[in-house]
């Protein structure tokens, strides 16, 4: 399998030096020649030594190697000689990641800077240099980075909550608020009001949420226009527990943009948490009254248990009438399955012939009917799907029948469907990827990792893969180290995503770890309530001596889902009843 993955991200990055030439540096940034440059010069007439494919190619295997057999170090070097002497900016790339990966933060700063120089104009280039840089505590190098980022972006919220977030990384609010300074002092035309909102930003991250929200309301008089500067405002406010404040500031964003469909769904979903459903009913009676929002206003009063309401607006939606038909039947099913109408949902979804929303209601179809219990009409409905010619349509199904059968307890059955699947799709990376989750869930270690291994040799920054196969091998091997650098790429990849910081929890916690476990499952169990999570938290805080902790997010874990297997399975295990 080793030589797999090898070959396979080899063949990638050396198909993008063949696909990829030389690439201008900025002309207005100098580089310090090499020691051996300096002091070497070239007989007269003689042509540079241009590093060959085959050394470029040698230290690219060389790095696959080595971080395969745990040895991140070399791997990081022989990746950073690759990116600095090959003018492919994807070399530079993924020699970045490679360092992140390992928390080599100096080889990373000089791989992403390598990257922004091949090329220029690619913003995650100069993002990645400049944290690594802000790192290693090279502020000057970062500071030039953050200004190329906003002049490739311009001055935009986008941008400026894209600098607050680097600059967080700047070791003290101090540094930041200093960087910050002369980043704003070598751009003399921003908007003073944009330099308030990045100010204010910094200071939420460092948890100084008044500061912040002075310099939001700042901002807000300068600019008293800007709807994403009044919704921040609004948010500080909110969390300050300033909720007249916060409600007013989001109100009048919304009188700014009352076309705004998320904006207005937003501002009625905070007034009805207030406490103020009647004002929340008249923001959403007064939007446009497309199909979606009537789908709104029914789940609202779902929410708001008006059981009476739901069924008089769902009443209502069915007399209205849409330019687009297919929109309506098809959020009308919607609205029929969450009232528990589960025929009419059908009906309706059986409508929805054309458009992107087909697809969806179709499996939605037999998804319905397995619900219903008739699971052989349901694997009926997808084999008549997998009739056609659309490998989207063929694949979709394929994996739709197999989540149906595993959802009813018949995994070895889901999993006979899987491998079906791949012997007509043999390419599909989603349905090899599904195969490998199930293998793993039933314990078949070996598959899985087969599974996993080339799913991550065609896509090496697969962020779900490379947690997947991290998880497996944490959870049900002992190959704790190679686990925890499998995981930690993914965690570089997506650093904000749950399932991958409760695997950073798992293996820190299976590596002994146990406080830094608890920090990772802890920020996990914030962002998501899943009892999975619940398991894992209560079980290291109950190893950690932790018990009553360990019994209350157990507690909340079960009021989630009291079947999920994880969770029951670690009580039996542990002999704990919450």
């Amino acid at each position: 399998m080793l030589a797999i993955i090898t070959s396979a991200g080899m063949i990638l990055l050396m198909n993008g030096c063949a696909a990829t030439g030389a690439r201008d540096g900025d002309a207005g940034r100098s580089e310090a020649p090499a020691p051996e440059a300096a002091e070497q010069t070239p007989e007269a007439g003689a042509m540079p030594v241009a590093p060959t494919d085959e050394e470029v190619m040698y230290r690219i295997f060389a790095a696959e190697y080595l971080g395969s057999e745990g040895d991140f170090e070399s791997a990081v070097a022989d990746y950073l000689e690759a990116a600095m002497i090959s003018e492919d900016p994807a070399i530079a790339r993924r020699a970045t990641r490679v360092a992140y990966a390992a928390e080599a933060w100096q080889q990373a700063a000089m791989a992403a800077d390598r990257w922004a120089l091949l090329d220029p104009s690619n913003v995650a280039a100069h993002e990645s240099a400049a944290i690594a840089m802000l790192l290693v505590g090279d502020y000057l190098g970062a500071e030039y980075q953050i200004i190329k980022i906003l002049d490739l972006m311009g001055d935009s919220t986008e941008a400026w909550m894209k600098v607050s977030n680097m600059l967080s990384q700047a070791g003290s609010p101090e540094n930041a608020d200093e960087m910050l300074g002369q980043i704003l002092a070598a751009r003399e035309s921003v908007d003073n009001a944009y330099a308030l909102f990045a100010r204010s930003q910094l200071a939420a991250r460092s948890k100084d949420l008044n500061r912040a929200f002075e310099l939001a309301r700042q901002a807000v008089e300068l600019s008293p226009e800007r709807v994403e500067f009044l919704t921040w405002a609004g948010r500080l406010a909110l969390n300050l527990q300033l909720t007249e404040t916060g409600l007013e500031y989001v109100r009048r964003a919304w009188e700014l943009e009352p076309e705004d469909h998320d904006l207005s769904l937003a501002y009625a979903d905070l007034l009805a948490r207030h406490g103020q459903e009647e004002e929340a009913r008249t923001v959403m009676r007064e939007m446009p009254q497309s199909p979606d929002v009537m789908l709104s206003r029914i789940l609202f009063e779902l929410r708001a248990q008006e059981r009476e309401a739901a069924d008089k607006l769902y009443a209502q939606f069915e007399q209205m009438n849409f330019e687009d038909t297919q929109a309506k039947v098809f959020f009308q099913a919607q609205a029929a399955e969450a009232l528990g109408y589960f025929r009419q949902a059908i009906g309706f979804y059986g409508q929805v012939e054309s458009g992107d929303r087909a697809l969806a209601a179709a499996i939605r179809v037999a998804e319905l009917k397995a619900m219903e219990g008739d699971i052989p009409a349901a694997r009926q409905e997808l084999v008549r799907l997998r009739e056609g010619n659309n490998p989207v349509i063929v694949e979709e199904s394929w994996l739709a029948e197999a989540r149906i059968l595993r959802e009813a307890g018949r995994r070895e059955e889901s999993f006979q469907v899987l491998d079906d699947a791949l012997g007509s799709m043999p390419d599909s990376i989603a349905i090899l990827y599904s195969h490998a989750l199930l293998a793993a869930e039933l314990g078949w270690v070996d598959i899985a990792e087969s599974d996993l291994r080339v799913v991550i040799a065609a896509q090496p920054e697969n962020a779900a893969a490379l947690n997947a196969l991290g998880y497996t091998l944490a959870d049900q091997t002992e190959r704790y180290g190679e686990a925890e650098a499998l995981i930690r790429q993914a965690y570089i990849l997506q650093p904000d995503e749950p399932s991958i910081i409760d695997s950073m929890g798992w293996v820190t916690f299976r590596l002994g770890r146990l406080e830094e476990a608890i920090q990772f499952l802890q920020k996990a169990w914030q962002l998501d309530k899943n009892p999975e999570i619940a398991a894992h938290l209560g079980e290291v805080l109950w190893v950690s001596g932790k018990r009553d902790a360990a019994m209350a997010v157990w507690r909340e874990g079960l009021a989630v889902d009291s079947s999920n297997m994880v969770l029951v399975e670690t009580l039996e295990r542990l002999g704990a009843s919450p």
